[in-house]
């Protein structure tokens, strides 16, 4: 089927909302998609003057570590987001860092087949309306003998089961989260599918603190999860503010609210042959 078939506006509307996002995106609390992003380049295999490709880049979080690996090379981010493009630009030039950063579609890539060393794709894979296209489109620009670095999250923190119960009520037309692709055997079905071989995967934590309430209020804003909290009226945005109260309070720790992030990292090669 194709991408447009699955897709029925949800790009745009995505989009949208990540350009919303993008003014807060990883910047409310302790950061952590940088942390993830180090780790998954440091998996990639990315070596100085290589061919990289980072597909939905977002701000930058794995981008600007791949630039620093193939210093001398090609790096190209691509996003759906205008402002996503944008905050990237910002980040590299503030690292002092050269690469390109454009709008594209994961699943239609301009781009010539075999032309990157490596692909990449940071927390980006469960958005796409059609990820079979995405990673066919991933395979054929990446040459043979080629690697592809991904990551989804993985388990969640069982002390914030109560969140995913409340947003679980909601009533929404569209959430942004398409497949979850939380255990390592979905990601992998999905890549020996597309054609790819020698997939491995790693699971990596990493907690982070909220300062408090209002803090972990303004974080729902500035992410993917910000599209569902559009679609509520004020009363029923209040009335889920007043069910997290309690939850929350039980939850609090000298260092704030804590949630631990477990994140898949996986690495695929597409074969020589």
């Amino acid at each position: 089927m194709s991408g447009e078939a699955h897709d029925d506006g949800r790009k745009a509307w995505l989009a949208g909302v990540f350009d919303r996002a993008a003014p807060t995106y990883d910047r409310v609390g302790e950061a952590y998609h940088d942390h993830f992003g180090t780790l998954l380049v440091a998996a990639a295999g990315i070596r100085p003057g290589g061919s990289v490709l980072d597909v939905a880049c977002g701000r930058g979080a794995a981008l600007i570590p791949a630039a620093r690996r193939a210093a001398g090379g090609r790096v190209l981010g691509v996003d759906l987001s205008p402002a996503m493009v944008a905050a990237a630009v910002t980040a590299l030039a503030e690292a002092g860092l050269a690469a390109e950063v454009t709008e594209m579609d994961a699943e239609h890539l301009a781009l010539d087949d075999a032309s990157f060393d490596v692909a990449l794709c940071a927390f980006g894979l469960f958005f796409f309306p059609d990820p079979e296209a995405a990673v066919a489109e991933v395979r054929r620009v990446v040459r043979p003998g080629g690697a592809f670095a991904l990551s989804t999250w993985g388990e969640e923190d069982r002390r914030w089961d109560w969140e995913h119960d409340l947003l679980a009520r909601l009533d929404v037309e569209r959430r942004a989260v398409v497949r979850p692709f939380d255990r390592a055997e979905d990601i992998e079905s999905l890549l020996v599918a597309a054609g790819f071989d020698d997939v491995s995967c790693t699971v990596a934590q990493h907690e982070v603190h909220f300062a408090d309430a209002d803090a972990w209020w303004a974080g729902m804003w500035s992410y993917s999860l910000r599209g569902t909290l559009e679609q509520q009226d004020e009363r029923t945005l209040d009335r889920l503010r007043h069910g997290a109260a309690g939850h929350l309070r039980a939850l609090e720790s000298d260092s704030g609210l804590p949630y631990l992030l477990s994140a898949n990292l996986v690495r695929a090669r597409r074969p020589v042959a």
